[in-house]
């Protein structure tokens, strides 16, 4: 399986998509405010580390669920995924590959996104709590687990227009069905949901809401990748 983790490495690294894709995030979440707060003469004060917690808490935008999707659909796409199997690697290991990679590739995101903001935002000061790292942690783990859903939809449905749009209309779609829910049982189930796990802790959180966060996070990751593997299983008997 490592082969095949290289091959998909090297192919994300090497596309225009990643490097287009990241483009329009760290324009999106760190540029245009920048430029924004130097023309306005804003009095909001953006700290390097603020706006470094921003980036590794604000979870998987829609510029990262669009190269996740095309990523894993791309040997679709391309008849890849048919010569993997055929060397004889199983649908398992390459929706477990995928996930790892798209790993790699959403961690480059955050890491340069992080980087990028404390360049431009370390003249104001770090504004950083040490309490905050807690958040942090948990707040990757839930974007773990949200990775893990996006990559098993789209690796499940292999057709990219219908994954793309799945992986862009559920949160949304879902988002707005919790907080109906929460109304008539009287109990926020919103912050329940994969994706917004983080709304479970405080900015500066317990050890208690750390670790429900984490044990939440790891539930739905291993749930979405059962589910799949027992469709894979299903492809693989036809």
């Amino acid at each position: 399986m490592n082969r095949i983790i290289k091959v998909y490495l090297k192919n994300i690294f090497t596309q225009k998509a990643f490097y287009v894709c990241l483009g329009i995030s760290c324009l999106l979440g760190i540029i245009i405010p920048f430029v924004t707060t130097f023309f306005i003469k804003s009095k909001e004060i953006h700290t390097a580390g603020s706006e470094m917690l921003s980036v590794f808490t604000g979870g998987v935008d829609v510029v990262m669920i669009i190269f996740i999707t095309l990523f894993v659909c791309a040997d679709f796409t391309d008849g890849a995924a048919k010569n993997y199997i055929a060397r004889g690697y199983t649908r398992r290991q390459i929706l477990t590959s995928k996930f790892i990679v798209s790993l790699i590739a959403v961690g480059a995101f955050y890491l340069i996104e992080a980087f990028l903001a404390f360049v431009l935002y370390a003249k104001n000061g770090i504004g950083f709590e040490a309490g905050n790292l807690l958040y942090i942690l948990g707040s990757l783990a839930a974007s773990v687990s949200v990775v893990g859903l996006y990559v098993v939809i789209a690796n499940t449905v292999e057709k990219l227009g219908t994954a793309m749009m799945i992986n862009i209309i559920l949160p949304t779609v879902i988002g707005m069905i919790f907080p109906l829910l929460s109304k008539l049982v009287d109990f926020d189930m919103g912050n329940y949901w994969i994706t917004g796990l983080p709304g479970l802790m405080s900015k500066v959180p317990t050890i208690g809401e750390f670790l429900m966060v984490i044990g939440l996070a790891f539930a739905y990751l291993v749930v979405v990748f059962e589910i799949s593997n027992y469709i894979i299983k299903k492809k693989e008997v036809k």
